[in-house]
């Protein structure tokens, strides 16, 4: 049931389905790009072992981190673990749509949707930094994380940022040793990469 209860908020797509671990691709111009590589194996160790740990890649555009979100949240659902993986501009849009809905019902109203995605058993947040910042947007954010730190809850976090440059609160608490490992992705522009050199599926 919590599976299906988070795909209704999920940002997956036709092409998130297809991304996997398997067809990351690791090469740039014929060799293989050790950042790249570094972040894939970061990647599947939190997918295969998540409880009370937090993931966190950071870089600029194009550089394969979405993929490795989608990977990791296909990963996790084959293995029957409940996961929520979404965009923060779909986090923020969602709540917003549940507080001009005024529902009663647990799933649609504001409450019931923060309370599900602050306990999501696996939380995939991509896209940290690209919501459009607000007092609300930053107050969200900073309590669903928050949440999810004091209570070690299984957190993948991808910004385009530097952490240091984020919300202080949150840059704060992502950059805690004691539970995140945080990988910087420098790799090239996926999107320059040689024709042969991209693969989805």
């Amino acid at each position: 049931w919590q599976l299906h209860a988070l795909r209704s908020f999920s940002s997956r797509s036709m092409l998130s389905e297809q991304q996997t671990f398997m067809n990351f691709q690791v090469a740039f111009d014929g060799e293989v790009d050790d950042i790249l590589r570094a972040c894939l194996l970061e990647a599947e160790d939190f997918a295969n072992n998540p409880d009370h740990r937090w993931l966190v890649i950071w870089g600029e555009r194009g550089s394969g981190k979405s993929h490795l979100c989608a990977a990791a949240d296909n990963h996790l659902r084959q293995a029957g673990v409940a996961t929520l993986f979404i965009t923060a501009p779909d986090l923020l849009a969602s709540l917003r749509e549940s507080l001009e809905m005024q529902s009663n019902t647990e799933q649609e109203s504001y409450a019931g949707r923060l309370r599900m995605i602050k306990t999501a058993p696996v939380l995939i947040l991509d896209d940290l930094s690209a919501e459009a910042s607000s007092p609300w947007s930053d107050s969200v954010l900073f309590e669903i994380l928050d949440y999810r730190y004091r209570n070690r809850l299984p957190t993948m976090i991808v910004t385009n940022s530097p952490p240091d440059s984020l919300e202080p609160r949150i840059s704060s608490r992502i950059q805690d040793t004691s539970l995140c490992v945080v990988v910087e992705n420098a790799a090239p522009d996926y999107r320059r990469r040689p024709r042969h050199e991209k693969r989805t599926g």
